[in-house]
């Protein structure tokens, strides 16, 4: 065996060595990677960082005012991607008191590097977007009032 005179226990000193340190980093590497490769319950964190790679467009005042619509409401109903916000305070573009919009990586069913605050039932936002679609990235975040303020200044002028 393997081509010497030597019966074939003998070459286990040399091979055995070597199968037995890949087995053990074979253990290792999945014990430092399996885990991490099964991820269940994942929930987006919530971010208005304006730099993430999803962003089609930063945030800032100045962009904020191209978008469509802007108002402060509250989650009244969550049904997949679409959520129902009662409207507290219409900045721009929002008829009556509720209204239905989608809001993709928002709600917990999907997972998105958009950079979204993830939407609760209850909950108070600034809200803001283009048609029927509701922008992540800094331009849907968690009500404050301060914020409130700078985005009323920036309708008004």
């Amino acid at each position: 065996m393997f081509g010497t005179s030597q019966p074939w226990w003998r070459n286990l000193r040399t091979v055995g060595p070597l199968v037995a340190g890949l087995a053990v980093a074979g253990f290792a590497l999945v014990a430092l990677i399996g885990p991490r490769a099964i991820a269940p319950n994942i929930t987006p964190v919530s971010s208005t960082n304006p730099g993430s790679a999803a962003c089609v467009e930063q945030y800032s005042l100045d962009t904020l005012r191209s978008r469509s619509f802007a108002f402060t409401g509250t989650v009244s109903a969550i049904d997949g991607d679409e959520v129902t916000f009662k409207v507290d305070d219409a900045l721009k573009g929002v008829p009556g008191d509720s209204v239905r919009l989608t809001a993709a990586g928002m709600t917990g069913t999907a997972i998105t590097s958009a950079g979204g605050p993830n939407l609760s039932m209850g909950a108070r936002y600034l809200v803001a977007g283009d048609a029927t679609f509701v922008w992540a990235c800094g331009f849907t975040q968690p009500y404050n009032d301060a914020v409130v303020a700078q985005w009323r200044s920036a309708f008004s002028s």
